[in-house]
């Protein structure tokens, strides 16, 4: 039975600090996969103001590429920013201030708001906030939703018709890793799950929507990870695995367990260098135009 523990998450800047030395790690293209999703988001898309929902928006830089994208492709772009994170709320607003004053961005309105999505949610059905999309992006929050199927049915149902939900997270080899604590550790505001599990869910739930996959392919070297002694080391196996103290705050026995899953997973260039595939999956969930009789 799986022990109940408060993952990194619940301490935000030792999350966020933590992440940035994932990112140093992480080798991918991420222009190019954007653009793909972006493009796929909105090529039915015809509409002179589009709508766009953040969930877990954090600082913005993210979101660089897909808000110039949308602001290229269409007149007005109306962008709601949610995140239970006030300080990478503030520092979005400030990256979005600068990049109007270079000219970037000039037809797109910013609203951000200080919440979790769930209580959002509950405000745009009291119609306090706004409630319709077309577009609602969730990278690499849908882990930290209450109830993950529930909410993402929640969104689903917010869109226009035809609009999308794109949904970034963890796939292949490191969203296994995921998997396989989740069978050791949750927490309720933690989720130790992958793509292919909220793909299966949704496919069940939402059985009329229109659900497609683009997979990202991502290496993470992890050479540090298998030092003890390194503090860099430690503080990315904090982030992969969610644990805060990972080396000293677990028994030996599912330590070990976790460690042989991810020393099984690895893969060794010709360098030496050692890499674990952190490959990102991209879930687009369309609703459907309505069709008249």
């Amino acid at each position: 039975m799986a022990q109940e523990i408060k993952s990194l998450i619940h301490n935000p800047e030792e999350y966020h600090r933590k992440m940035q030395i994932l990112y140093k790690s992480v080798t991918y293209d991420e222009h190019n996969v954007i653009k793909k999703v972006i493009g796929e988001a909105v090529s039915d898309t015809k509409c002179h103001t589009i709508r766009v929902l953040s969930v877990g928006s954090g600082n913005g830089t993210r979101e660089d590429l897909s808000i110039t994208l949308l602001s290229e492709t269409f007149p007005e772009v109306f962008y709601t920013g949610v995140d239970p994170a006030e300080e990478e709320l503030q520092q979005f607003n400030t990256f979005s201030v600068s990049k109007k004053a270079q000219k970037e961005w000039e037809n797109v309105e910013f609203e951000f708001h200080n919440e979790t999505i769930e209580d959002y949610i509950e405000k745009a059905d009291k119609g306090e906030v706004a409630g319709k999309f077309h577009i609602i992006v969730a990278l690499q929050s849908v882990y930290h939703f209450t109830d993950p199927v529930t909410t993402i049915k929640q969104l689903y149902d917010m869109l226009e018709d035809g609009g999308v939900l794109v949904n970034l997270m963890q796939s292949g080899d490191i969203g296994k890793l995921a998997m396989e604590i989740g069978k050791h550790y949750y927490d309720p505001k933690n989720w130790f799950i992958d793509a292919e599990w909220v793909e299966e869910k949704m496919r069940e739930r939402i059985p009329d929507a229109k659900i497609t996959t683009v997979i990202q392919p991502q290496t993470c070297k992890i050479n540090a990870c298998f030092d003890e002694q390194s503090s860099e080391g430690n503080d990315l196996l904090d982030f992969i695995t969610q644990i805060p103290n990972f080396r000293k705050t677990i028994p030996k026995e599912i330590k070990d367990e976790i460690m042989e899953s991810l020393n099984n997973k690895k893969r060794i260039d010709p360098n030496g260098d050692i890499f674990i595939n952190w490959d990102a999956g991209y879930l687009l969930i369309r609703k459907e135009e309505k069709k008249l009789h």
